[in-house]
């Protein structure tokens, strides 16, 4: 019914991204956008399915995304907030 046959699959790449499949992936976001995650793999080139990469798009390669500790000023209000709400 809605399955493709075996001899039409796309064979999807699974384990670590390399740097040019995190290339591919980010050029191609950059310049068209992300609308239709399932169909981005195959525009982009890549042997991935489109969860795949939309998880490392949000994850590690999207613009603005900040990496490492806390600053002092993020960790005074995050422990003002827990004194306030408590554990939920």
């Amino acid at each position: 019914m809605g399955h493709k046959p075996n001899h039409q699959k796309v064979k999807h790449r699974r384990g670590l991204w390399s740097p040019d499949e995190d290339r591919k992936l980010r050029d191609y976001i950059i310049n068209n956008g992300h609308a239709c995650w399932s169909s981005i793999p195959a525009k982009a080139g890549l042997q991935r399915n489109g969860k795949s990469c939309r998880l490392r798009w949000i994850n590690y390669l999207r613009p603005g995304l900040k990496r490492g500790a806390f600053t002092l000023e993020e960790r005074e209000i995050v422990l003002t907030l827990h004194r306030m709400l408590g554990n939920k």
